[in-house]
């Protein structure tokens, strides 16, 4: 089993659990996706704490004193509902694995599932960005 954190990634590592064996059943299947769950949700997470930084920080610079840019209540909850968001899309990604099964996991899939959660992880952290950016644009914080 490989455990790829974002931290001690380099390309030999990647490819070494991308391209691992995962035997000849279902089940082989659905353990080849689960042993990268932890990978999946390292790289998530931080994706998602820079985010959550930048919603904060940068995000509360770009709006008047007084004002959220963001409600607290939801910084608090939604990175919890988010990751178990995550994961049910994830658990969906070896599920369509598993229902299309060739032996082989759809390792295009797997890169597709973990592509896509960073974007989307990622898009709060850029919309605090381009707001801060408007404002030193424009001259005016947001309302």
């Amino acid at each position: 089993m490989y455990i790829i954190l974002p931290w001690s990634l380099d390309e030999t590592r990647l490819a070494m659990a991308l391209q691992s064996e995962c035997g000849d059943t279902r089940i082989d299947l659905i353990r080849w996706w689960e042993e990268r769950r932890l990978s999946f949700n390292a790289y998530v997470g931080v994706v998602g704490i820079v985010s959550w930084l930048l919603v904060l920080i940068v995000g509360g610079a770009a709006v008047k004193p007084g004002v959220d840019f963001e409600e607290p209540i939801a910084m608090v909850e939604a990175p919890f509902w988010y990751m178990i968001v995550t994961n049910a899309f994830y658990t969906f990604g070896w599920i369509v694995d598993v229902v299309a099964f060739s032996r082989y996991p759809k390792r295009s899939l797997f890169r597709a599932v973990l592509v896509f959660s960073l974007v989307v992880t990622a898009l709060p952290g850029l919309w605090a960005v381009i707001a801060f950016l408007m404002t030193v644009y424009t001259g005016r914080k947001l309302d």
